[in-house]
């Protein structure tokens, strides 16, 4: 099996992993987020967006965001959320998977990003930015837990907010890095919102 077939078969078992998941929080009949369309721009394109079965995640798949041989690309990631009336989000986590391609004597890759919410109804993003850095051939998957601080007054009624999501890919001379569906690279972005009641 060589290393992009891999990043395909570990793409494939999280996403079984997440549909067994999503059923079993279904039975318990919590309350579900509606997304809008999630807009990149700045370096890469949304090819397609897929809500969960569990009403509280997105799977985001992403075109065009890559950085090869000495490159670098920017993504600014933007998705509405509309949270149900009587809840605020109590955490965000943010799953990254793509692979990367280190030649011998490079220096690798890396992957930034920061996180920013507007809107009021998502509260106040307490993430410090985060960098992970990449020196040999793997298919990668890297989450981030992003704790939320619900704002003053949200539980009236729910309501709408954005999350802001800025992605560096960085590759040094020699090396690539792939967070897109690009031929056979298996990358996305995937949301998971977790809900408490006010």
């Amino acid at each position: 099996m060589n290393f992009k077939q891999f990043g395909v078969l570990l793409s494939v078992s999280t996403i079984l992993g997440i549909n067994v998941i999503a059923t079993k929080v279904l039975a318990v009949d919590e309350p579900s987020i509606t997304f809008g369309d999630a807009l990149g721009s700045g370096g890469c394109k949304v090819a397609d967006q897929l809500p969960g079965e569990d009403g509280r995640s997105l799977s985001i798949v992403l075109d065009n965001f890559n950085a090869y041989n000495g490159g670098r690309k920017k993504c600014v990631l933007r998705v509405q959320s509309f949270i149900p009336s009587g809840f605020i989000i109590q955490d965000v986590q943010v799953l990254y998977q793509g692979t990367t391609e280190v030649n011998r004597g490079s220096k690798g890759t890396s992957l930034s990003r920061t996180y920013s919410f507007s809107g009021g109804a998502l509260g106040q993003a307490v993430a410090p930015p985060k960098t992970t850095k990449f020196t040999s051939d793997k298919a990668f998957a890297e989450q981030d837990e992003i704790t939320v601080l619900a704002a003053t007054g949200l539980c009236s009624g729910g309501g709408q907010g954005l999350l802001g999501i800025n992605l560096i890919a960085q590759s040094s001379s020699g090396s690539n890095i792939f967070v897109d569906t690009a031929d056979i690279n298996a990358g996305d972005v995937r949301l998971y919102f977790d809900l408490k009641r006010c």
